[in-house]
């Protein structure tokens, strides 16, 4: 693949409605499999941060974007109301390490929850972390914390402008002493700690350039650190140059210090596994075939507990002894009608968590898989937790759902009896607001469950605004969870919708392969049918339904807004993959062909072609109002991807709805955004969809 770059520059046949900044275009072609493909915004890929162009373009399109946003006249409220809503106290459950607690707390706006310490669930009143002293301005933030498993040592990471690399630090809880170790080169990965608390295994990326946000990432390694000592003195334990696409996640058990290491191959959900006993001999394959997910969830002495979708594709749980060198395998809990979510070992007991349409149901065990009893759950909604040690007599889970703030409840293992241990006390009313759950008949004859969250009083004519949300990719399920932007989404007469379209993990693992690969177009098509449902049972119409969706999302939005222009209102494709045919070629994109394929696949490539949201804009189409935004420094999904669909938008628009881009500065893919930051965002957001959608008043 050969790309022909000529420096040659021409402007656009479409005089546009809008004054967007002139944007440079080029004739650059690549030929694949004997088709050539244009790719006019090739320069835009380039680092903001060593591009002087770039970082010109980038600056001019903000001014155009930030003038547009403050002319609406909605927007102060909307941003008073966000903070308003924003400002209540939030805490995470609480959990322990020998005995000493530990909690995150926020007290309402703070822009990073602040780790707590204690010596009890009720009594953590020394701070321990807080990320808000890392930089003035936010933009440093805490990515991961991790203390040993008594409470002797804790080790955290910093992660910088919302960037995937972090850099760990260590400290001495006893002594209060900072650690001279600082560690570098880690990427998305945390501690697994050794049982005597000497070290712990973890992931890096040695042979990496980890300043650079669009350089590729690949190598993984697995190492051992030992506490109190430099990254330079660490052992390498597992290393496979033929393999340079796999990753690696160890976990060790707390009882018998087995060391299991999931080995991933790009991002797929089949992954194998390396194992090596409490003899410490040498690591060796456990599971070598990369057929089927396979996932720890405990182990007591020498019997080790699995969940895995083998030979069962809505998941089950199977144990493994070792005796005498022999390893005998065992179901323990069957595949049932539900989907496994989760499951741990805490208190001589199963806990494991289902999807039951989208929606978490509870169930506690015992060890040989006879079920005790179930976990009465506040409605339908989200719930996580129920995690622990073998000696745990209480385990702490949250559960939320989009009008029901996230609580704190304990479970009492022997009994079953639940309790709230902590309500979140939010400012505003949610007693009307009704959650529904709806299934949208696609394209093939599925069906798609829908929730629909909206006003009790709201009346189905036709006019209502409504947001429709989704994802649709890499296994991951979109499940019912609150949101404070949401909950305003709702005060400013707006109806939230989520589509738990193929791709996903809500219904195991056909779910997740019927929207993979060749079968990518069945997520856009079970989007774009909820859209229609939305507007066929009166929710909604089309100048009133907006779309919005953010990385594998945003590519959601991308291709349905270039597939189906007419249906929608407004379109919010977020730190969006927008070029299928260059995606492997920065960070971390190569990893994402098990579920995209692979462009130099001859297979794939047309499929990819077929839908790529940049290739597939089309001159003088009116295409709808339209907010694209991004990260200036996302080293996940690169900010060229948002930068190029958006010119090419703006080239290509015909009418007088506005395409703007929306780049934040010092900011990556979104994790560790500051408050302040999601605040000014989402303010902006609905905003734009407050004038796109003809909204009234707030």
């Amino acid at each position: 693949m050969l790309p022909l770059v000529l420096v040659l520059f021409y402007t656009s046949q479409i005089e546009p409605n809008f004054d967007y900044p002139e944007t440079r275009r080029e004739i650059v072609v690549d030929t694949f499999h004997g088709v050539e493909v244009s790719d006019p915004y090739r320069w835009l890929e380039d680092d903001v941060r060593k591009s002087e162009e770039v970082a010109a373009w980038v600056k001019s399109e903000n001014i155009v974007t930030r003038e547009y946003l403050d002319s609406i006249e909605a927007l102060p409220q909307i941003t008073k109301a966000l903070t308003n809503a924003w400002n209540y106290p939030k805490q995470g459950s609480p959990f322990h390490r020998g005995k000493r607690w530990f909690q995150s707390r926020n007290s309402g706006l703070q822009n990073h929850s602040v780790i707590y310490t204690g010596d009890s669930p009720t009594n953590m009143n020394t701070v321990l972390l807080d990320p808000n002293s890392f930089s003035e301005d936010g933009t440093r933030a805490l990515s991961m914390y991790s203390p040993s498993p008594n409470g002797t040592y804790v080790t955290w990471g910093i992660s910088d402008a919302g960037s995937d690399w972090s850099v760990w630090y260590s400290k001495n809880l006893v002594t209060g002493e900072t650690l001279p170790e600082v560690m570098r080169d880690i990427k998305n990965n945390s501690p697994s700690w050794l049982p005597d608390e000497s070290g712990f295994y973890y992931s890096r990326y040695p042979h990496s350039d980890s300043q650079g946000h669009i350089a590729t990432t690949d190598g993984s390694e697995l190492w051992l650190h030992k506490i109190g000592t430099e990254q330079t003195e660490d052992t390498l334990v597992w290393s496979d140059p033929d393999h340079p696409d796999r990753f690696y996640g160890a976990s060790v058990t707390q009882d018998g210090g087995w060391l299991v290491v999931s080995v991933s191959e790009g991002t797929s959900s089949n992954n194998a596994m390396l194992i090596k006993g409490p003899d410490h001999s040498k690591l060796h394959w456990f599971v070598p075939e990369f057929d089927a997910s396979i996932q720890l969830i405990g182990g007591i002495g020498n019997k080790l507990w699995f969940k895995t979708d083998h030979n069962a594709p809505k998941g089950k749980i199977c144990s493994a002894t070792f005796e005498n060198s022999q390893l005998t395998w065992k179901d323990v809990i069957p595949e049932q009608k539900n989907i496994l979510r989760g499951a741990d070992i805490v208190g001589g007991k199963i806990t494991a968590t289902w999807l039951e349409d989208a929606s978490t149901k509870a169930t506690v065990h015992s060890l040989d898989g006879k079920e005790l009893y179930a976990v009465h759950m506040p409605g339908i909604g989200t719930a996580g937790g129920f995690g622990g040690h073998n000696d745990d007599k209480t385990v702490y889970w949250s559960y939320s759902s989009y009008n029901y703030p996230p609580s704190t409840f304990t479970l009492d293992l022997d009994s079953g009896k639940t309790e709230l241990f902590w309500k979140t006390d939010f400012p505003v009313d949610l007693s009307e607001m009704v959650v529904q759950r709806q299934f949208v008949t696609s394209s093939d004859g599925a069906k798609v469950p829908l929730f629909i969250v909206s006003h009790k009083n709201t009346k189905l004519d036709g006019n209502n605004p409504v947001l429709l949300y989704g994802y649709g990719g890499f296994d991951i399920s979109i499940l019912p969870r609150f949101s404070t932007s949401r909950a305003i989404w709702m005060e400013m007469g707006g109806v939230y919708a989520v589509a738990c379209i193929r791709g996903g993990s809500e219904y195991g693992r056909a779910w997740h392969e019927g929207g993979m690969l060749a079968n990518k177009q069945q997520v856009f098509d079970d989007f774009i049918a909820c859209g229609e449902w939305l507007i066929e049972k009166k929710w909604t119409n089309t100048n009133k339904l907006a779309i919005q969706g953010g990385s594998n999302g945003g590519l959601l939005v991308g291709a349905c807004m270039t597939q189906r222009p007419d249906l929608f209102g407004a379109c919010l494709p977020a730190v969006g993959v927008m070029d299928m045919l260059r995606f492997p070629l920065f960070t971390v994109g190569w990893a994402w062909t098990s579920d995209y394929g692979s462009p130099d696949d001859p297979e794939m490539f047309p499929i990819l072609f077929g839908y790529s949201p940049y290739h597939n804009v089309e001159d003088g189409i009116a295409y709808p109002p339209t907010l694209v935004t991004t990260g200036d420094t996302d080293d996940r999904v690169v900010p060229g991807h948002s930068f190029k669909f958006a010119a090419a938008l703006q080239h290509a628009q015909a009418g007088d709805n506005p395409v703007l881009i929306r780049i934040e500065t010092r900011a990556g893919h979104g994790a560790g955004k500051p408050t302040a930051l999601r605040i000014e965002e989402a303010a902006d957001v609905y905003a734009f969809l407050h004038k796109s959608l003809g909204m009234r008043g707030f």
